[in-house]
């Protein structure tokens, strides 16, 4: 998969705008996630953080068992990309962010076998998409 170079981007001197991209690209790679992993449009949710300020940017793709996250990393040297289970929809933290670098996923191997990854820690059906 290939990511936009705001992913790569010094991000410590970011402004609103610079923000709004990169939610808008997170956005676009998190649906690109969902549709590879074959979730129907009922099975998940694509959610930003929206709080203002200083606040690091956090868009989220939810299932009923798993979250997949591309935030800001702190002191602001680029995006990182990361996915937790979690207990059903009511469950809004999740378990421990197990990080996935950006360098694996752009290679065609190392992005299957992330997507591989995420359908074991979330259970999902390979063929639908669904619930195993």
């Amino acid at each position: 998969m290939k990511f936009p170079r705001v992913f790569y981007a010094d991000r410590s001197s970011a402004n609103a705008g610079a923000k709004a991209a990169l939610q808008r690209h997170a956005t676009r790679v998190l649906r690109r996630v969902a549709q590879d992993l074959r979730l129907p449009a009922h099975a998940h949710e694509i959610v930003t953080d929206t709080r203002r300020g200083n606040a690091a940017v956090r868009v989220s793709l939810r299932t009923e068992t798993l979250f997949v996250d591309v935030l800001e990393r702190r002191g602001g040297s680029g995006v990182a990309l990361s996915f937790r289970t979690r207990r059903g929809r009511s469950d809004l933290t999740g378990g421990g962010e197990n990080h996935v670098a950006l360098t694996q996923l752009e290679t065609p191997t190392g992005y299957r076998a992330m997507l591989d990854g995420l359908r074991l820690a979330g259970g999902i059906d390979l063929k639908c998409g669904g619930r195993r």
